[in-house]
């Protein structure tokens, strides 16, 4: 009897470690809604199948219409709160290269309840300030790119409803940092995203999901006038076997003739980040 109970204990204590060490999102259901090929996508950008993520080399390549070069780089730190305490997940994000940079970090506490606004704190380092921002300022430039706030940190599913337009073959995205083509011809599901803000930075976007991985390749937005001014490019690390993981994220805005690159080196999963890392009065004391 004792044996036995030893093996059943054993056997559970391996089904542990497999969900702790789940590193790949679960695939999407067949023929999927808008809405869960949505809610799909959203849990991959979070990381919500594992329980923190670290990323420690993320590299900005920041081009201007002529072809100037700027890079920054930076570290990002999320822990997924799985609903403890009313949170969905904390997310960190700080510049340490240039040195005039070093240290301007976003703090972003996100709830379960959509209707509930992120907490947001930014610390200035030059000032030694932390300031608490409203997400209403989400069509802010993400730390001086033509990123908003809202693409990279604060929107979530629910922000927007989703229109199914139909299935259609993605011809391929050329990366203006690198020139390479990426996913061509590759079937994707094709969505309109309408913003429940209104009046809000972008009327609409067309969000092109590949439809074997349920990632987010490609995004157009478009305003008022029904004009495309800007796109947003997404490139992941998809194995067969092992870790998924972002590589790629790309930014041109038509109107500015500015793209910029986030370059994002894998870092590495569950690793053990406790809430406490993710506290406002951490980035006072953080050296990045």
């Amino acid at each position: 009897m004792k044996k036995m109970l030893f093996f059943l204990m054993f056997f559970l204590f391996l089904g542990s470690l497999g969900l702790a060490m789940t590193c790949r999102p679960p695939d999407l259901p067949p023929h999927p809604t808008a809405e869960q090929i949505m809610q799909h996508w959203f849990d991959i950008k979070f990381t919500r199948f594992v329980n923190d993520a670290v990323y420690n080399g993320v590299n900005l390549i920041m081009i201007d219409k002529s072809g100037y070069k700027r890079e920054k780089k930076a570290v990002r730190k999320r822990i997924i709160m799985h609903g403890k305490n009313g949170f969905d997940y904390k997310d960190l994000i700080a510049i340490t290269y240039p040195e005039y940079s070093k240290g301007l970090a976003v703090l972003n506490w996100a709830y379960m309840d959509i209707n509930k606004q992120n907490d947001i704190w930014i610390w200035l380092p030059s000032m030694k300030k932390i300031r608490k921002v409203s997400q209403a300022e989400g069509d802010d430039s993400f730390m001086g790119t033509e990123f908003t706030v809202e693409e990279v940190t604060t929107r979530r599913y629910g922000y927007e409803t989703y229109e199914l337009l139909g299935e259609e073959i993605f011809k391929g995205y050329k990366a203006h940092y690198n020139k390479k083509i990426y996913y061509a011809n590759t079937p994707c599901y094709k969505i309109k995203a309408v913003p429940k803000k209104n009046p809000w930075y972008y009327t609409h976007r067309i969000v092109w999901i590949d439809k074997n991985t349920g990632i987010d390749i490609y995004e157009e937005y478009y305003d008022k006038k029904g004009r495309k001014f800007k796109e947003i490019f997404h490139y992941f690390d998809t194995p067969k076997e092992g870790c998924w993981w972002a590589r790629i994220w790309e930014v041109y805005n038509f109107r500015t003739g500015h793209s910029d690159t986030l370059l994002i080196e894998p870092g590495c999963y569950n690793s053990g980040l406790k809430e406490r890392h993710f506290s406002p009065r951490i980035l006072e004391r953080q050296e990045w």
